[in-house]
């Protein structure tokens, strides 16, 4: 709160009498106001840098309420092995509601989330993170980069889905890691093991599958994420 501080009675009254303007005296402390706004900082270290993301943009920002754009953000860029990032984000605006580590897509929009932070409505100091990792592999990011973004549940939900295969979340996993696929002799996903999964081959082969599939994961990126995640033997975190 501002601090207000008066002169003495007897200096008004001369500044009366001899007909010159004089300072009011007021005093304020320097506020969030004054010198532009609060800041945001966080360190993250980046687990599996291999799928560091190239096709997409990765970065830390603060957002409205719900908001799927960032108010204010910057791109994260990929650090050396073991490198630990350090991130700021100055006069945060006072609608945002949270800072987010996320991927966005060329439209500036939100595609997957990796971290987020709820901020206080009425910030009057610096914000610093918790020290976090952030596992650039997680399922979640398949989940929604690869099963969700592409539409593949559309034909792969329900009770069974095409195939018997789910992809929808929270099925998917258990419906694809070590089960025997309908059209192969291999499994829909081996774990440590991308030339003998399945699913790589519906995606990358040519009439793997009566209904085509190549071409329908449209970036590069995202099929090495589906082929790096199961070198790494499917981790489910």
């Amino acid at each position: 709160m501002n601090k207000r501080y008066r002169r003495p009675v007897w200096a008004a009254v001369l500044c009366s009498l001899f007909a010159v303007s004089c300072d009011s005296g007021d005093i304020f402390e320097k506020d969030k106001t004054a010198d532009g706004g609060v800041a945001v900082r966080g360190t993250f270290e980046l687990l599996n840098p291999e799928v560091f993301p190239q096709q997409y943009d990765l970065i830390f920002g603060v957002f409205a309420a719900d908001g799927t754009s960032a108010l204010s953000s910057v791109n994260v860029l990929k650090p050396a092995d073991g490198e630990k990032v350090q991130l700021s984000i100055d006069n945060v605006p006072d609608e945002a509601r949270s800072v987010r580590f996320s991927l966005i897509n060329s439209g500036r929009q939100v595609v997957h989330t990796f971290f987020e932070y709820d901020l206080d409505d009425d910030r009057t100091s610096d914000v610093d993170l918790p020290a976090v990792q952030i596992d650039l592999l997680e399922y979640d990011r398949i989940q929604r980069m690869v099963f969700q973004q592409y539409n593949c549940i559309s034909c792969h939900q329900g009770t069974s889905g095409a195939g018997g295969l789910l992809l929808t979340e929270g099925d998917s996993y258990r419906s694809l890691v070590g089960v025997p696929a309908t059209h192969s002799n291999k499994p829909r996903v081996e774990p440590s093991d991308p030339d003998g999964s399945f699913l790589l081959d519906v995606l990358t082969a040519e009439g793997a599958v009566a209904y085509p599939h190549t071409g329908l994961v449209t970036r590069s990126e995202d099929i090495n994420l589906l082929r790096v995640w199961i070198e790494k033997g499917c981790p489910q975190n």
